[in-house]
This record gives C-alpha cells, sequence and structure tokens, in this order.
C-alpha cells in the first residue's frame, strides 16, 4: 500500500532527525520518536465546564501514535510537555492502558506547564517523568532553556507560519522552527492552537501541508 505521508530531514549537530507530517520528530540513530503538546484530557476539561467536545478527538490522536510506532519500530517515545492537560480524569486512564499495551516502548515525559497531574498518578504508569532531557547533542525541554554545549529542542509555543499570497489571501500552517541554537517542535494534538513565529535570516522553517513537511525557509544556516 501507498504511503501518503511524506516526512523530511534535517541536520543538526552532524545528527540526522526525520520530521513528520504527524508534527513528530524520528530520531532514527537512537529509534526515538518525540513529540509535544499532546494534550491528552483537554476535551474532558472542556466537558467539566459545560462545552461538549467528543473524546474521540483523543483516540484520534493515541492512534496516530501507534500508526508511527507501527511505521517506524520506535522502542522510545519522549513527550516534551503538556501531555495531559489538566487535572485527573477518565483519559488519563484510556491513556494509561494505551502505554501499558506498549509494554516494550520506554516513555518519558519532560514535564511542561500543564502537567499538573499528583506524582503517584505518573508513578502508576510506565511513564518516566524529568524536568529535561540531555540526549547529546541535543537538550530537550517542554519551554525554551538555551544551552551553550546541547542544542535546545522544545515545544510549549506552538509554532506556526503565515503564509500569504495574492488577493489577500493567506493560510497559517503548523511548522517546525530551527534557528542557530535552538528549535520549536509544532504541537502534537489536534485539539491545540497555534502561535505564529517570525523567522531570522538563517532559520529553517518546516511547514506541515495535509501529509507533507515542506521545507519553506532556508538561509545558509550554520548550526
Amino acid at each position: 500500500m501507498k504511503d501518503d505521508h511524506s516526512p523530511c530531514s534535517i541536520e543538526i549537530r552532524g545528527e540526522r532527525l526525520t520530521l513528520l507530517p504527524e508534527k513528530a520528530i524520528f530520531w532514527k540513530k537512537e529509534n526515538i520518536l518525540i513529540v509535544s503538546d499532546v494534550h491528552l484530557g483537554k476535551a474532558g476539561h472542556f466537558r467539566k465546564h459545560g462545552i461538549p467536545v467528543p473524546t474521540t478527538i483523543h483516540f484520534r490522536d493515541l492512534q496516530t501514535l501507534s500508526a508511527l510506532i507501527e511505521r517506524y519500530s520506535a522502542s522510545e517515545i519522549i513527550f516534551l510537555g503538556d501531555l495531559f492537560h489538566s487535572d485527573f480524569n477518565a483519559e488519563w486512564r484510556t491513556f494509561a492502558k494505551w502505554m501499558a499495551s506498549y509494554n516494550s516502548i520506554d516513555f518519558i515525559l519532560v514535564r511542561g506547564n500543564h502537567d499538573i497531574l499528583v506524582p503517584e498518578v505518573y508513578k502508576s504508569s510506565n511513564l518516566a517523568l524529568v524536568d529535561s532531557y540531555e540526549l547529546h547533542p541535543f537538550l530537550l525541554s517542554h519551554m525554551e532553556e538555551p544551552n551553550n554545549l546541547l542544542y535546545n529542542i522544545s515545544g510549549h509555543i506552538h509554532p506556526c507560519v503565515s503564509l500569504k499570497g495574492k488577493a489577500k489571501q493567506g493560510v497559517r500552517l503548523p511548522c517546525f522552527y530551527f534557528g542557530r541554537s535552538g528549535g520549536f517542535m509544532p504541537a502534537f494534538g489536534n485539539f491545540t492552537g497555534n502561535h505564529p513565529v517570525k523567522p531570522k535570516p538563517g532559520d529553517r522553517i518546516f511547514g506541515i501541508i495535509e501529509n507533507t513537511v515542506v521545507r519553506l525557509m532556508q538561509q545558509n544556516p550554520v548550526y
């Protein structure tokens, strides 16, 4: 069967990363999938406040993760924060059950500002919780953490880029953003917003259009 999901690759500090249209990164050398800002449980949070958001939106996110695991045979998944949106609700149980079905995979959560569940909840699952994660030559974090030695990859801001055409037409695309000392991942979760970024000379921008990652900007970067 033809795979219509077209990734793109980037080299940073001598390491090649595959940028996936599902808004994830695959590091083949380490056999790691990296995702950020899934925001599971957000639908339940809205329902708690009287807004009828269906839970199926999060099921689709888990189905996408499962497809990526099967496609790339990843042995580790690193979540760059905001995995779960709010207080404990039934959607956490669904996620914990999903993780348990992949008991051969290491799951690591870099704590984000929305990851506020009590420690016992994390300990009861096969999810390791850390404040940041160093894996040479990268420092993986939720919020931006500039580092003189390691290239920082973070989430949190849900980057997107605005494209404008004739007749004042415009569109916003979620994007991968790579600057000289650090980069930002797009939000993996479907039930999230996006924040426009303003590229600087030398930055590398990769937009996501349907099932394809497209290089939008690269001006002789050196990093």
